[in-house]
């Protein structure tokens, strides 16, 4: 593990943040939730432009009235070959899945990144891979994002049981999305130890 990866929680958030907001206030964003900086796009690309994804679900006291015990259930069950000898293999694994993609692979790329996730994570990107629209218009400028991980930080005192995810990506098309620059992105994530190994629980990108 390097140096980065052992920072604090608030060190890690602190350097990144600092680092992610000398970029362009404007963002856009892909399916996966990762906000591109960038210049404005013109109005014929604005209509991809969508929030950042957070993890998404109901709540476990409210499960009862959404959803069916056996799909609850399954939400926390992660598939054998998605499991990871340890926490910061999981998160690497994840990150790099969710990073590096083509737009007209992203289908594909979701129902990855469900394999290696149980709860909230998983149903993110359940939900994504089965309605997200934006992904057309992604691939009609030939997107692309290519990440590596940066640093791995478990959280300390009240921030026990989280992690911070720094990564370092770069994405190309054309049309708006020609000439984006490469930068810093921040992820608060959580991950859960089951039979077999560790998967990730909560994935929220923050810049």
């Amino acid at each position: 593990m390097s140096p980065a990866s052992r920072l604090p929680l608030f060190a890690t958030t602190g350097l990144a943040l600092a680092l992610a907001g000398c970029g362009s206030p404007r963002v856009e964003s892909t399916p996966l939730g990762r906000p591109l900086a960038g210049p404005a796009a013109p109005p014929s690309a604005q209509s991809s432009r969508r929030p950042v994804a957070t993890a998404v679900g109901d709540p476990p006291n409210e499960r009862g009235g959404h959803i069916t015990a056996a799909a609850a259930a399954a939400q926390g069950r992660p598939t054998r070959a998605g499991l990871a000898r340890s926490p910061t293999v999981a998160l690497t694994r994840y990150a790099l899945a969710y990073t590096n993609w083509r737009a007209a692979e992203l289908p594909v790329r979701e129902r990855r990144l469900a394999a290696l996730s149980v709860g909230t994570a998983r149903v993110s990107a359940e939900q994504t891979a089965a309605g997200e629209s934006g992904a057309a218009t992604l691939a009609a400028h030939d997107v692309a994002n290519v990440g590596q991980v940066v640093a791995v930080a478990p959280g300390e005192g009240a921030d026990r049981g989280q992690w911070v995810v720094v990564t370092e990506e770069r994405t190309t098309g054309t049309g708006p999305y020609a000439g984006l620059p490469a930068g810093p992105h921040v992820t608060l994530a959580r991950v859960v130890h089951v039979t077999g190994g560790w998967a990730v629980s909560a994935w929220d990108p923050i810049s």
